[in-house]
């Protein structure tokens, strides 16, 4: 199966306009059978056929008008696709994208998603992708070769864009606030924090102080926007990244538990056992077989 990572894709582009985004159309995808996503914010627009999307935890079946919203904390993978399928995909820089004020408003539309390691999967009326679509379309190369102002016009466009899902989501989040909250915006910088150093740390006190709130207020904000606790979502995270170094890498046990920031390999262990109900031996002998 012919696969990609698709910031390999971002990468292999033209670095030279410096702009901080990527439109990335069906013809540069289309000789693949696997699509790998991970570690940015992306913008999916299914415009025809079906495909099997998969993180972690389940699979999610798209199709024409699905619209698919990944931040750098969701890891995903598109396969399965029909013979007519076709996407486009617009990629903006996790650091320009959280200059963009607007960006909490869309954030705010999917905290109820990705707070619940759900993946924001939209199915749109046909007239809200047409709109998207010719806003895609704006994000041309030719901006970056402007003369006058390209980083006013590209800051407006993406805001104008972000605005524009924000709208469209609400419509489909009815009971969903329009308003940024402090809860919210605490708990999007939580994500953050915790995407950068779960690995090193596994304790709440960390990312309290690096948030400037008590580990009270903390798990209280956490466990009202996802009915999880901090400790479920370091774990699962680093439950996920155990698996994947089990399934993928031939990095014994010992060297994955000192990756992932335990004491030791009989912590490790019991930890893996907990959160899968299996040893890490026993789950790498099963992925083999």
């Amino acid at each position: 199966m012919k696969s990609v990572i698709i910031n390999n894709v971002i990468d292999k582009h033209d670095q030279t306009l410096n702009v901080p985004y990527n439109l990335i159309n069906d013809n540069v995808l289309s000789a693949y059978e696997r699509i790998e996503f991970a570690e940015g914010f992306f913008f999916i627009l299914v415009t025809n056929g079906t495909a099997v999307l998969s993180d972690a935890n389940r699979n999610y079946n798209v199709s024409r008008n699905s619209f698919i919203v990944l931040t750098p904390s969701i890891h995903v993978v598109l396969s399965d696709m029909s013979c007519d399928f076709s996407l486009i995909i617009l990629y903006v820089e996790p650091d320009y994208f959280d200059t963009l004020s607007v960006g909490e408003l869309v954030y705010n539309q999917i905290s109820q998603y990705t707070g619940n390691y759900q993946v924001p999967v939209f199915f749109l009326e046909d007239f809200q992708i047409i709109c998207l679509r010719k806003t895609f379309n704006l994000f041309s190369e030719q901006i970056g070769k402007m003369h006058l102002y390209p980083d006013g016009a590209i800051r407006h466009l993406c805001s104008f864009m972000l605005l524009q899902i924000a709208d469209f989501l609400y419509h489909k989040n009815r009971n969903t606030s329009v308003c940024i909250k402090r809860s919210t915006e605490l708990f999007r910088k939580f994500k953050k924090l915790l995407m950068h150093n779960y690995r090193e740390h596994h304790d709440i006190r960390f990312y309290a102080e690096n948030l400037n709130v008590s580990t009270t207020y903390l798990s209280r904000i956490v466990k009202s926007i996802t009915n999880r606790t901090v400790c479920f979502h370091i774990s699962e995270l680093l439950c996920a990244d155990a698996r994947k170094m089990l399934e993928c890498t031939n990095l014994d046990v010992k060297e994955i538990a000192d990756v992932l920031g335990f004491s030791d390999q009989s912590v490790f262990g019991k930890f893996f056992l907990r959160k899968t109900g299996v040893s890490p031996l026993k789950f790498r002998m099963r992925k083999v077989r």
